[in-house]
């Protein structure tokens, strides 16, 4: 195994004292990921935004007196000007991903919060795929990530936490549209909401519990024909049920848990679970320590693979990790990324859920542990262990998403 840093040997090391799997077991694993189509359904790119030099130029910004929202955007949109400028940070980012054994996975792009931001958002990850074109490409289509793999390269399929509708709301004709716009973009998943309550859905974390909108019904016809896959981990649970029943095309819950596992907010209960499959939809569970329960490791996460395969059947399930590769990020910068300061508090309101009775109980299980998004291939041993089929691993790695891709195709226009 080559190792690209001490915290991806260390959570490698980490990993295999965990599972303790027999020699049998992690070849057999081993070989299935390298061999198998496997993707993150929901995620992120590896970052490397915190080294000294953003280290250095947050500290500027601060001493400048750059308000925290500010001082949040030009950190964000300048990691992505350092992963391509900085030749070191370049090859670490072209060596996590093949070390991370995938094919594909889901690049959260835009947030839905403004057209504008979300425009922003995408130019920057634009220009990830123009600098590293010999390591990923965009892909929209079963058929596209196919032809990418045969070039060597790893697809990147683009999701957004919200829709675009953020107008006046004059015209549903010309709200709608923009919905097309996304997809020509290279949108293919797009949440309803994202916690909080909008025009389309109560967010997971209201306590109302509403259902679907009028115009969220439209909002999803819309999706079916132009061919975005609706998207609802964020989304309370009754409006994640509707969701599923008015939706003509599978849905998916890109990245949540099950709540008869772990109560908490971000995950889905058995009844959400059950709908979401009788649409012949996906449900990925995400690998964030503190979200999980129990034993916040990788244990825990096969735990809620197991029993939402057990429930619905494992051709509904898959992986959305809602992470990412940092490199050799200290507790230090953990702190700083998830907006520990106090001049970040007003993320604790859309859903900041890293402080307070939920926080990890070790911070660095996401990065120098078992959930730590490098160690994929070892997640593969870790079904392995969990008695899984080959033919189920492999939906489960990816096939499942490739269904629910095809069927989300758009109509002729």
């Amino acid at each position: 195994m080559k190792f690209i840093s001490e915290n991806h040997e260390l959570a490698w090391n980490n990993t295999l004292a965990l599972l303790k799997p027999t020699a049998a077991q992690l070849e057999h694993g081993l070989e299935l990921h390298k061999n198998l189509f496997g993707m993150d359904i929901f995620g992120f790119l590896p970052s490397d935004c915190y080294n000294a030099t953003m280290k250095r130029k947050r500290q500027e910004w601060y001493d400048r007196g750059v308000g925290a929202r500010e001082l949040a955007k030009r950190a964000e949109y300048g990691a992505y000007d350092m992963i391509c400028d900085d030749p070191e940070c370049s090859q670490r980012f072209r060596d996590a991903m093949r070390a991370s054994g995938l094919k594909c996975m889901v690049q959260t792009v835009a947030e839905g919060k403004s057209r504008e931001e979300d425009i922003r958002r995408m130019g920057c990850n634009f220009q990830l795929l123009r600098h590293f074109r010999d390591t990923i490409a965009q892909a929209g289509s079963v058929e596209e990530i196919k032809e990418i793999n045969d070039s060597g390269r790893i697809a990147v399929v683009w999701s957004i936490n919200g829709p675009p509708v953020v107008g006046e709301l004059q015209s549903l004709e010309q709200e709608l549209s923009w919905l097309r716009d996304w997809y020509h973009l290279g949108v293919r998943m797009m949440h309803l909401s994202y916690n909080r309550r909008n025009f389309i859905a109560d967010g997971c974390a209201e306590p109302a519990n509403g259902g679907i909108s009028d115009f969220g019904r439209e909002l999803i016809r819309e999706m079916n024909k132009v061919g975005i896959i609706v998207d609802v981990p964020h989304t309370g649970l009754q409006s994640s049920i509707e969701a599923a029943q008015c939706s003509e095309k599978p849905i998916m819950a890109s990245h949540t848990a099950a709540r008869a596992l772990f109560e908490f907010i971000r995950c889905k209960d058995d009844a959400t679970l059950k709908a979401i499959a009788d649409n012949d939809g996906l449900v990925g569970v995400y690998s964030l320590a503190g979200m999980l329960g129990g034993s916040d490791d990788l244990n825990m996460m096969l735990d809620h693979i197991q029993y939402i395969a057990k429930l619905i059947g494992p051709e509904h399930v898959s992986i959305g990790t809602d992470s990412l590769y940092s490199h050799n990020w200290g507790e230090e910068a953990w702190d700083v990324a998830h907006y520990k300061n106090p001049e970040f508090d007003s993320y604790r309101w859309w859903g900041d859920w890293t402080r307070g009775p939920h926080a990890p109980k070790n911070p660095m299980e996401n990065s120098t542990g078992s959930l730590a998004w490098i160690v994929w291939p070892l997640w593969t041993v870790g079904l392995v262990m969990r008695g899984f089929s080959d033919d189920d691993i492999a939906k489960i790695l990816g096939e499942n998403f490739l269904r629910v891709l095809a069927a989300n195709a758009p109509e002729p226009f």
